[in-house]
């Protein structure tokens, strides 16, 4: 087994498989084999390598002349196979979501819900809850919401109409709608009440992200001092950093209790800023998200490239896949692939502390999975053992 030495990831040649089914409709396989894979590790990239799926987790990982008996064969043939990507902050019907996004690799994300009226935020929680339980695609780990506790002024493509004051009688009824699977709200930590609201989440479990903030530097670290520990869409819809009135972006860059996120595109955040993200919060600080409104309905939106716009000319999140935002880490920032990998695997399943499952390559987790090629185009995604994606028809030899 050759491993390679980290370095800046570069495209290269590589023989794209092809696959296909043995048992036609079956797309359940277990046990199987991944053989002539290029395995990406959080800290190295090990060649010739098999991994073993069995009973929806991975059972080993290694160099094998052989694979157990009566093992089905994916063949890499020296493509990629990573951990599966999850995607923190993307927005639309679950269902769409589920099923379209597994073609940039995605295995898991948190459903992100617009700030609505009381009754109607109840009502979508509850969508996502029983429409989770049907997903044929990537799986849903919780649910997310961008409000409705956010600062008017700051409040971007967001119905400003429906921000409210911070209650904690509203956060105990949004718990108890949720069961359990609220992961993450987003606060203003400016608004009064904010700092009661982030303790009473964070005790009860919930990640508190800063985001459509208009917080002072004093007034952010307040709120970190309360329990925020995630920033929203980084250095989109805050204030910008001055260096008299530095803000909440500089209270987020610099407090080493808050992980940052940002939307790779390369149009929401320019990469110089990008730039200055990862040195601020280094790797294991910072992660990547898409912020995809492609799923999502309402209001219309026209699509620009790799962003979707309102009709005022209003950024109204992106059409970016995590595989392209794989891509622009390597590029933009001149990581190495298991460094840039770590940014959509590994940093957000440690966020939702689901890290012992999920976010990397290692026996006894998930078998959450993908194969790309070297320009991290997708060929296969699979999600706890099973195949949900496949670029094109692979062999699959008995």
């Amino acid at each position: 087994m050759t491993r390679q030495k980290r370095k800046p990831f570069q495209a290269a040649q590589l023989c794209i498989a092809s696959v296909s089914f043995a048992e036609k409709g079956n797309k359940t396989l277990a046990p199987f084999s991944i053989i002539n894979a290029k395995i990406v590790l959080p800290d190295e990239i090990v060649s010739g390598a098999t991994l073993v799926i069995k009973n929806k987790k991975i059972a080993s990982i290694g160099k094998r002349k052989s694979v157990p008996r009566g093992s089905k064969i994916i063949d890499a043939r020296g493509n990629f196979v990573g951990p599966g990507f999850v995607d923190l902050h993307i927005h639309g019907d679950v269902e769409e979501i589920s099923s379209q996004q597994v073609k940039g690799g995605t295995t898991g994300f948190l459903a992100t819900l617009h700030p609505a009226r009381p009754k109607r935020l109840l009502a979508n929680i509850d969508e996502v809850l029983c429409k989770k339980k049907v997903l044929s695609g990537a799986k849903v780990l919780g649910v997310r919401l961008e409000g409705p506790f956010l600062n008017r002024s700051f409040c971007g493509a967001l119905p400003p109409e429906v921000f409210r004051a911070p209650a904690i009688k509203e956060a105990r009824a949004i718990l108890k709608a949720s069961r359990g699977f609220l992961k993450m709200v987003v606060v203003a930590p400016e608004l009064k009440g904010a700092s009661r609201l982030i303790r009473f989440l964070r005790k009860h479990g919930v990640v508190v992200s800063l985001g459509h903030s208009g917080a002072t530097y004093k007034q952010a670290l307040r709120g970190i001092a309360a329990g925020i520990t995630h920033a929203t869409h980084t250095f989109n819809r805050m204030r910008p950093l001055d260096h008299r009135a530095p803000g909440a972006l500089a209270a987020v860059l610099t407090d080493e209790r808050v992980y940052c996120e940002a939307i790779a595109d390369g149009i929401h955040v320019h990469p110089a800023a990008l730039l200055v993200l990862l040195r601020c919060k280094r790797l294991q600080g910072m992660m990547l998200v898409t912020d995809s409104t492609q799923a999502q309905k309402e209001p219309p939106k026209r699509r620009h490239g790799e962003v979707f716009k309102l009709k005022n000319g209003t950024l109204y999140g992106s059409a970016l896949r995590l595989n392209k935002a794989l891509a622009n880490a390597c590029k933009f920032l001149n990581l190495s692939l298991p460094e840039a990998m770590q940014l959509l695997t590994l940093n957000p399943a440690r966020m939702l502390k689901v890290d012992r499952r999920k976010g990397s390559i290692a026996q006894g987790k998930d078998a959450d999975l993908v194969i790309f090629n070297s320009k991290c185009k997708i060929l296969m995604t699979i999600v706890e053992g099973k195949i949900v994606y496949k670029e094109r028809a692979w062999l699959l030899k008995p």
